[in-house]
């Protein structure tokens, strides 16, 4: 028997049931242009909190006489970092803001030992940042942004 002809093989192929293709809806998934929006107001109660100002630009190891900074920290991020993604629409979801605000938060806390001021003000800001998110998160389920 001769193998199919490449048009009996196309007929074959269209002729096979196709798989149905069902499209999950992704947690945390928000039209960007919204998604933005509503992590610029998040972002922006983060940064003009009093402790801000210490997380809003990248950490200098010079300036700050750090000099193991970067053998502790292997991926620094501050708010300043995370606002300029969000301006340029490198967030698609979520849980990529919520994962840089938090590894902002923390860095100081790994960095800056327990009970320590930067390490409290981290904390503070962490907890403020969860309680945020969460709020936008019920306000995402709410609004049906998920798709």
């Amino acid at each position: 028997q001769q193998p199919p002809q490449p048009h009996q093989q196309q007929l074959l192929i269209q002729s096979q049931p196709q798989p149905q293709l069902q499209l999950q809806p992704q947690l945390y998934q928000h039209p960007p242009a919204k998604l933005k929006v509503e992590c610029i107001e998040v972002l922006k109660g983060l940064q003009s909190h009093e402790h801000g100002w210490v997380f809003n630009s990248p950490v200098d190891p010079v300036e700050l006489g750090l000099p193991d900074y970067f053998q502790v920290i292997k991926r620094p991020m501050d708010l300043g970092t995370i606002q300029k993604r969000l301006e340029n629409g490198c967030y698609h979801e979520l849980k990529g803001f919520e994962g840089d605000v938090n590894l902002t938060f923390d860095n100081a806390m790994l960095y800056n030992p327990e009970g320590s001021v930067v390490w409290n003000m981290a904390k503070e800001l962490k907890d403020k940042f969860c309680v945020d998110v969460d709020n936008l998160t019920r306000k995402a389920h709410t609004a049906g942004w998920q798709y």
